[in-house]
Protein backbone atom coordinates (compact mmCIF):
# COMPACT_ATOMS: atom_id res chain seq x y z
CA UNK A 1 0.00 0.00 0.00
CA UNK A 2 1.47 3.35 -0.79
CA UNK A 3 -0.13 6.59 1.15
CA UNK A 4 0.61 9.79 -0.45
CA UNK A 5 2.96 12.45 1.67
CA UNK A 6 1.51 15.97 -0.15
CA UNK A 7 0.30 17.88 2.45
CA UNK A 8 2.78 19.17 5.36
CA UNK A 9 1.70 18.45 8.87
CA UNK A 10 1.02 21.53 10.69
CA UNK A 11 3.06 22.67 13.53
CA UNK A 12 -0.61 23.04 15.98
CA UNK A 13 -0.73 18.83 14.95
CA UNK A 14 2.45 17.59 15.95
CA UNK A 15 2.99 14.58 17.80
CA UNK A 16 4.26 14.08 21.34
CA UNK A 17 7.70 12.98 21.38
CA UNK A 18 7.09 10.00 23.10
CA UNK A 19 4.77 8.74 20.65
CA UNK A 20 7.22 9.67 17.58
CA UNK A 21 9.61 7.96 19.38
CA UNK A 22 7.35 5.34 19.41
CA UNK A 23 6.70 5.52 15.70
CA UNK A 24 10.22 5.21 14.99
CA UNK A 25 10.92 2.26 17.13
CA UNK A 26 8.05 0.27 15.51
CA UNK A 27 9.29 1.18 12.14
CA UNK A 28 12.46 -0.50 12.78
CA UNK A 29 10.76 -3.78 14.11
CA UNK A 30 10.57 -3.00 17.83
CA UNK A 31 7.60 -5.39 18.62
CA UNK A 32 6.99 -4.02 21.82
CA UNK A 33 6.69 -0.36 20.34
CA UNK A 34 4.05 -2.29 17.31
CA UNK A 35 1.76 -3.12 20.38
CA UNK A 36 2.14 -0.08 22.37
CA UNK A 37 1.53 2.38 18.88
CA UNK A 38 -1.63 -0.23 18.19
CA UNK A 39 -2.76 0.07 22.30
CA UNK A 40 -2.56 3.89 21.97
CA UNK A 41 -4.37 3.95 18.50
CA UNK A 42 -6.93 1.13 18.71
CA UNK A 43 -10.35 2.97 20.27
CA UNK A 44 -10.07 6.17 18.20
CA UNK A 45 -9.68 3.91 15.02
CA UNK A 46 -12.42 1.58 16.08
CA UNK A 47 -14.58 4.28 16.90
CA UNK A 48 -13.28 6.19 13.00
CA UNK A 49 -14.46 2.57 11.61
CA UNK A 50 -17.74 2.17 13.20
CA UNK A 51 -18.39 6.09 12.11
CA UNK A 52 -17.20 5.18 8.44
CA UNK A 53 -19.29 1.91 7.59
CA UNK A 54 -21.55 1.98 10.41
CA UNK A 55 -21.36 -1.39 10.95
CA UNK A 56 -20.18 -2.55 14.42
CA UNK A 57 -20.42 -6.03 13.00
CA UNK A 58 -17.54 -6.09 11.46
CA UNK A 59 -15.14 -3.33 13.27
CA UNK A 60 -12.60 -5.10 14.98
CA UNK A 61 -12.50 -7.48 11.52
CA UNK A 62 -11.71 -4.09 10.15
CA UNK A 63 -9.15 -2.61 12.78
CA UNK A 64 -7.05 -5.63 12.54
CA UNK A 65 -6.75 -5.27 9.04
CA UNK A 66 -6.20 -1.77 9.32
CA UNK A 67 -3.29 -2.33 12.06
CA UNK A 68 -1.62 -5.44 9.65
CA UNK A 69 -1.29 -2.74 6.94
CA UNK A 70 0.09 0.05 9.38
CA UNK A 71 2.76 -2.59 10.49
CA UNK A 72 3.80 -3.94 7.17
CA UNK A 73 4.17 -0.26 5.90
CA UNK A 74 5.42 1.27 8.59
CA UNK A 75 9.03 0.84 7.53
CA UNK A 76 8.30 2.79 4.92
CA UNK A 77 6.93 5.74 6.66
CA UNK A 78 9.32 8.49 5.50
CA UNK A 79 7.50 11.22 8.06
CA UNK A 80 6.97 9.92 11.30
CA UNK A 81 5.13 13.42 12.22
CA UNK A 82 2.54 12.58 9.79
CA UNK A 83 1.73 8.95 10.99
CA UNK A 84 -1.66 10.62 12.31
CA UNK A 85 -2.77 11.47 8.92
CA UNK A 86 -0.99 8.43 7.29
CA UNK A 87 -2.91 5.60 9.67
CA UNK A 88 -6.12 7.22 9.17
CA UNK A 89 -5.61 7.71 5.74
CA UNK A 90 -5.38 3.03 5.60
CA UNK A 91 -8.45 3.05 7.75
CA UNK A 92 -10.10 5.44 5.50
CA UNK A 93 -9.07 3.09 2.55
CA UNK A 94 -9.97 -0.30 4.40
CA UNK A 95 -13.53 1.56 5.33
CA UNK A 96 -14.08 2.01 1.59
CA UNK A 97 -13.50 -1.35 -0.20
CA UNK A 98 -15.65 -3.01 2.95
CA UNK A 99 -18.39 -0.28 1.81
CA UNK A 100 -17.71 -1.40 -1.89
CA UNK A 101 -17.93 -4.84 -1.04
CA UNK A 102 -20.59 -5.15 0.55
CA UNK A 103 -22.92 -2.92 -2.27
CA UNK A 104 -20.99 -4.73 -4.69
CA UNK A 105 -24.19 -7.29 -4.94
CA UNK A 106 -26.04 -4.21 -5.73
CA UNK A 107 -23.94 -3.69 -8.80
CA UNK A 108 -24.10 -7.17 -10.03
CA UNK A 109 -27.56 -6.84 -11.82
CA UNK A 110 -27.90 -3.51 -14.63
CA UNK A 111 -31.19 -2.08 -14.70
CA UNK A 112 -32.55 -3.21 -18.20
CA UNK A 113 -34.72 -0.05 -18.31
CA UNK A 114 -34.45 3.58 -16.26
CA UNK A 115 -37.95 2.72 -14.65
CA UNK A 116 -36.54 -0.23 -13.23
CA UNK A 117 -33.28 2.28 -11.43
CA UNK A 118 -36.00 3.61 -9.17
CA UNK A 119 -36.86 0.10 -7.46
CA UNK A 120 -36.31 -0.30 -3.79
CA UNK A 121 -33.29 -1.68 -2.92
CA UNK A 122 -33.89 -4.29 -0.16
CA UNK A 123 -30.78 -5.67 1.97
CA UNK A 124 -30.00 -9.27 1.36
CA UNK A 125 -29.91 -11.41 4.30
CA UNK A 126 -26.89 -13.64 4.98
CA UNK A 127 -28.61 -16.57 3.86
CA UNK A 128 -29.06 -14.92 0.77
CA UNK A 129 -25.12 -14.13 0.33
CA UNK A 130 -24.60 -17.93 1.04
CA UNK A 131 -27.42 -18.81 -1.94
CA UNK A 132 -25.94 -16.39 -4.34
CA UNK A 133 -22.12 -17.33 -3.34
CA UNK A 134 -23.79 -21.06 -4.20
CA UNK A 135 -24.93 -20.31 -7.35
CA UNK A 136 -22.10 -18.44 -8.53
CA UNK A 137 -19.62 -21.39 -7.69
CA UNK A 138 -22.16 -23.16 -10.62
CA UNK A 139 -20.98 -21.05 -13.06
CA UNK A 140 -18.25 -22.09 -15.55
CA UNK A 141 -14.94 -21.05 -14.17
CA UNK A 142 -13.71 -18.57 -17.00
CA UNK A 143 -17.46 -16.86 -16.53
CA UNK A 144 -16.79 -17.36 -12.16
CA UNK A 145 -13.33 -15.37 -12.51
CA UNK A 146 -14.34 -12.69 -14.34
CA UNK A 147 -17.40 -12.10 -12.26
CA UNK A 148 -15.44 -12.49 -8.93
CA UNK A 149 -13.07 -10.08 -10.25
CA UNK A 150 -15.63 -7.16 -11.14
CA UNK A 151 -17.33 -7.61 -7.78
CA UNK A 152 -14.56 -7.55 -5.49
CA UNK A 153 -13.74 -4.11 -6.40
CA UNK A 154 -14.79 -1.80 -8.32
CA UNK A 155 -12.61 -2.22 -11.51
CA UNK A 156 -13.11 -1.59 -15.06
CA UNK A 157 -13.10 -4.04 -17.92
CA UNK A 158 -9.73 -2.91 -18.78
CA UNK A 159 -8.54 -3.61 -14.99
CA UNK A 160 -10.16 -6.63 -14.83
CA UNK A 161 -9.00 -8.32 -18.61
CA UNK A 162 -5.55 -7.74 -17.31
CA UNK A 163 -6.28 -9.45 -14.15
CA UNK A 164 -7.88 -12.55 -15.72
CA UNK A 165 -4.97 -12.08 -18.92
CA UNK A 166 -7.75 -11.34 -21.53
CA UNK A 167 -9.39 -9.11 -23.64
CA UNK A 168 -11.74 -6.33 -23.11
CA UNK A 169 -14.00 -7.66 -25.75
CA UNK A 170 -13.70 -11.07 -23.83
CA UNK A 171 -14.56 -9.76 -20.34
CA UNK A 172 -17.38 -7.55 -21.26
CA UNK A 173 -19.19 -11.32 -23.31
CA UNK A 174 -17.96 -13.18 -20.40
CA UNK A 175 -19.55 -11.23 -17.67
CA UNK A 176 -22.59 -10.50 -19.79
CA UNK A 177 -22.82 -14.69 -19.94
CA UNK A 178 -22.06 -14.84 -16.41
CA UNK A 179 -24.72 -12.22 -15.60
CA UNK A 180 -27.57 -14.43 -17.61
CA UNK A 181 -26.59 -17.37 -16.21
CA UNK A 182 -26.59 -16.53 -12.50
CA UNK A 183 -30.08 -14.71 -13.15
CA UNK A 184 -30.99 -18.21 -14.96
CA UNK A 185 -29.97 -19.83 -12.04
CA UNK A 186 -31.09 -17.79 -9.07
CA UNK A 187 -34.94 -18.29 -11.01
CA UNK A 188 -34.82 -21.75 -12.03
CA UNK A 189 -31.85 -23.37 -10.71
CA UNK A 190 -29.59 -24.83 -13.74
CA UNK A 191 -26.96 -23.11 -16.01
CA UNK A 192 -27.90 -23.35 -19.70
Amino acid sequence: MRITEAHPVPSHELLPAETLALIAQAGSGNRRAMEQLIVQYQQRIARFVIAQTKDDAHHEDLCQTIFVKMVLSLPRLRAPERFEGWLFQIARNVCRDHLRARTGWRRLFTAFESSHETMAIVEPQADHFAAMEEKIGQLPPPQRETLRLSLEAPRSYEEVARLSKSSVPAVKSRLHRARENLRALLLAGDVE
